[in-house]
């Protein structure tokens, strides 16, 4: 080959088309790395997906290189294909030769062996290059004085290697897409609100491309950023309605946002397993944004999806063979490399994420048919990785987050016929999580929904069903008894008293009497319910016998130990004739009387029973069953009861050793032992014992299930009551204190648990001497009991109760006198004349009467 020519230039030279500078160009990190020298990278790759920047970082450098001098030739060259990069360096090399070339791929070859040899300093920019192959036999040759640069969305090993330094390129951050809004509308004159700019950039997910083109709408249309904003969540507008036509471009962009993506999905397609990307990208389009597990796009119903759904034009998806969870993962590979998603493996777990605006585009250009069965196997997908039972994890977590995005993608095909199972089981996963308030709002928009489709649909009787549990839950006994009341009246209407989903209704009403203290009424709401269940369903149907076994604790729950007693007894003999001693249904009825025979007082009784019990679970079953530890777990707190502390602690230890092993750390079972062991301890006098514990409890519930869940806030509780018990009130007082905040925030005002902790903390309070302010928390429980619960109800006596002590240990007789009286006369109409805590008031009332009289 001929030694190629080294001409003279009087100055730096560019050859190619340099795009040209952006309105308001944003200096970014990235910029600053391809200044910056990197040991042995004399090439620089910017890896980002379509409408971050890369060229017009490339370009701005390219610029700073012309402006410095610091090189002699550059060679802008698009590498869209090898077609494009040959003819490209035909050009370069006959400009600096002047020699004319009529094969470009000759003179390509003799352009690369100049770039080789000469002395000239040199830059090549290959922007956009498409796929590595391009560059087959292509690539700049090294010279000490020669440097490559390259923009590409591709993120293919086969562009990595010791001389070449990838750097990523990403979103703007949000200063810098707000400098840049700001920057654009202040050019014109117009001043837009900061926030309003702030939530706009957030809107469009601090795409740079996205950002330009609809602030240039935005301009063009003389709207403000309010309007413009209004109009980007209305889903049924089209992205593209929102963006300048393709002859209004910013920044000389040669295409529109909406179409940035299509050249990179084409060619994902193209590459094995063929046809899948798509299908893949609309899958992945009706879920979370910012990070789905990658197991959600291996499971069945993903993998028939992806078979169903494959894009290959002239053939029928039947004749091929189906879609293996291998050859999903491929495709998820496929679609990073091309950064049309973004796959995090150093999650707990690979987590896919991709641009919000990449989903809105996948999603307006699916045909109506193909949308509803992307929405239909996303919502099946997440269906059958959900984990059963109460689990709180990262996984369930971001189950949740796709669940949420699916329902602002999915219109209302989930709820057009019938409620999908998805939307139960997300709200289910929302109160297990703790997250009433969010529950009852999830509930209550599928009501209101439904309701406006059909307020008749059978469906509706599990939606409202859902929304009076996630009130309970929620602490607002008051509005679940409307909810369920309603419910039975309704369904009463439609169906008729006798209906199986009347009675069920009837019996969660009155659970809800008893949870609310509300306890005769709650047994004679069972009373009636038993009688009908008898009269339409039989006195052996198991809804029956669920009845009985529910009246059993509402007796219990109003103080009738003997009639619960009585009647668990009668349950028990009937089960056992018609079931056997070993049926599941009968080994629960043993477990509850023993529970009601402790209740009576008969405490070695229950031991016994529970002993016999356990024994024969054990035989039955294993000692690593359940129903075995559930047993052992019940004669445990009998032992602890009956004071048998070694016992009893004997006994937590061994069954929490064998409920970790089955169950793990941070299960609440295992956790609700830990709380029983802990309360042995204390009991035995080993506080320190039971601290330990309490810390234990405490971490096991933040790594689990958050620093706001309600069982994290019931085990700070747990602490602070040993740290008291230990004889640290100081520590109980503060802590109590700050978890009643956090309580009154997390939880609201009226929520149990909160009143539980107004409690708390002026116990302790009245412990360490703080009587003025112990006074006033206890106030302030009598004002909360009687707002929640009305003047007529038990624990609104207790509360009395308690102010009415308070009074007393200040040494305030009157006070305390004025409120045993307001507590007779309560008892009095609640209790009778003859009931104890009458009786105990009454005397309270006398001595105080003759103490006063005594002092005047």
């Amino acid at each position: 080959m001929e030694a190629q020519r080294t001409p003279h230039l009087d100055g730096p030279i560019l050859i190619g088309n340099l795009p040209r500078e952006a309105d308001f160009f944003q200096y970014r990190d990235q910029g600053k790395q391809l200044v910056g020298a990197h040991e042995n990278s004399w090439i620089k790759v910017l890896v980002g997906a379509g409408g971050v920047g890369k060229s017009q970082l490339a370009s701005q450098f390219t610029r700073g290189a012309l402006k410095d001098n610091s090189t002699d030739v550059v060679l802008w060259v698009s590498a869209t294909n090898r077609g494009a990069v040959q003819s490209a360096y035909a050009l370069a090399i006959g400009t600096i030769t002047g020699a004319e070339n009529s094969d470009p791929e000759a003179a390509a070859t003799r352009f690369l062996a100049w770039a080789q040899t000469t002395t000239l300093r040199w830059l090549i920019v290959l922007d956009d290059l498409t796929a590595p192959s391009v560059l087959s036999d292509l690539w700049p040759p090294q010279n000490q004085n020669g440097r490559v640069l390259i923009t590409t969305r591709r993120r293919d090993s086969a562009l990595s290697s010791p001389e070449r330094h990838i750097i990523t390129v990403g979103l703007f951050s949000e200063p810098e897409a707000v400098n840049y809004l700001t920057n654009k509308f202040s050019s014109l004159g117009r001043t837009e609100e900061p926030r309003e700019l702030a939530a706009l950039a957030k809107d469009l997910d601090y795409l740079p491309l996205a950002l330009a083109q609809s602030s240039a709408y935005l301009i063009d249309s003389a709207m403000d950023c309010a309007q413009y904003r209004s109009l980007l969540v209305d889903r049924l507008r089209k992205l593209s309605q929102l963006l300048p036509d393709v002859e209004s471009l910013p920044d000389d962009h040669r295409i529109a946002l909406t179409a940035a993506w299509s050249l990179s999905i084409d060619q994902a397609n193209s590459l094995q397993p063929f046809g899948v990307a798509t299908p893949m990208l609309q899958l992945a389009a009706m879920l979370n944004p910012y990070g789905v597990p990658e197991d959600i796009f291996t499971s069945g119903s993903a993998l028939r999806y992806l078979h169903e759904n494959r894009d290959l034009p002239g053939q029928t998806n039947a004749s091929l063979n189906s879609i293996e969870a291998t050859e999903a993962i491929t495709a998820l590979r496929i679609l990073h490399r091309l950064s049309l998603v973004d796959i995090d493996t150093t999650a707990d777990g690979a987590s896919v994420s991709m641009h919000a605006l990449v989903q809105r585009v996948v999603i307006e250009n699916l045909p109506m048919d193909r949308y509803r069965l992307a929405v239909s196997a996303a919502a099946a997908t997440l269906l059958e990785v959900w984990p059963e039972g109460r689990v709180q994890s990262a996984l369930v977590q971001r189950l949740r987050s796709s669940m949420q995005t699916l329902r602002q993608h999915s219109g209302d095909l989930l709820i057009r016929d019938w409620c999908h199972e998805i939307l139960f089981r997300h709200g289910e996963s929302l109160l297990e999580a703790g997250l009433a308030s969010e529950a009852i709002a999830h509930f209550a928009g599928l009501r209101a929904t439904v309701e406006t489709v059909d307020p008749h649909r059978p469906d509706l009787w599990s939606i409202r069903l859902s929304l009076g549990d996630a009130l309970e839950q929620a602490g607002d006994l008051p509005g679940a008894l409307k909810e369920y009341k309603s419910l039975i009246l309704d369904e009463t209407r439609s169906q008729g008293p006798d209906s199986p989903d009347v009675l069920h209704v009837r019996s969660v009403f009155a659970d809800a009497l008893g949870y609310s203290g509300a306890f005769q009424e709650s047994v004679r709401a069972f009373e009636e319910l038993l009688r009908d269940r008898i009269r339409v369903q039989g006195p052996s149907h198991k809804s029956t016998q669920d009845t009985r076994r529910r009246l059993v604790t509402a007796r219990s729950r109003a103080g009738d130990i003997a009639g619960a007693i009585a009647t668990c007894e009668e349950l028990l003999a009937d089960e056992v004739r018609a079931y056997g001693r070993d049926d599941p249904d009968t080994r629960h009825t043993r477990l509850h009387l023993a529970e009601e025979i402790g209740n009576s007082g008969d405490v070695p009784t229950a031991i016994e029973t529970l002993n016999i019990l356990v024994r024969d679970e054990i035989e039955t079953h294993g000692s690593h069953h359940q129903e075995t530890f559930s047993a052992r777990h019940n004669l445990s707190v009998w032992y602890l009861e009956d004071g048998q502390f070694s016992q009893a602690i004997a006994s937590f230890k061994s069954l929490l050793e064998d409920e970790v092993n089955i169950f793990g750390e941070d299960n609440l079972r295992v956790i609700e032992i830990r709380s029983h062991l802990a309360d042995a301890f204390g009991a035995s006098g080993d506080t320190a014992s039971a601290i330990e514990l309490s810390e234990e409890i405490l971490a096991s519930n933040l790594n689990a299930r958050g620093p706001t869940h309600p069982e994290t806030l019931d085990s700070r509780g747990l602490l602070a009551h040993w740290k008291g018990r230990s004889g640290d009130a100081v520590s109980a007082v503060r802590e109590f204190t700050a978890l009643l905040r956090d309580c009154e925030t997390i939880l609201g005002l009226d929520h149990p648990a909160t009143i539980g902790v107004v409690s708390r903390v002026a116990t302790w309070n009245q412990n360490l001497g703080n009587s003025e302010v112990a006074l006033t928390v206890f106030k302030r429980l009598l004002s909360d009991r009687i707002r929640i619960h009305g003047e007529k109800d038990a624990r609104v006596l207790r509360a009395r109760n308690l102010l009415a002590y308070q009074h007393l240990a200040m040494g305030d007789s009157e006070s305390a006198l004025e409120e045993f009286r307001d507590l007779h006369e309560e008892q009095f109409l609640l209790l009778g004349e003859d009931h104890p805590d009458t009786i105990h008031t009454w005397e309270h009332i006398d001595d105080l009467i003759n103490e006063l009289e005594d002092e005047m």
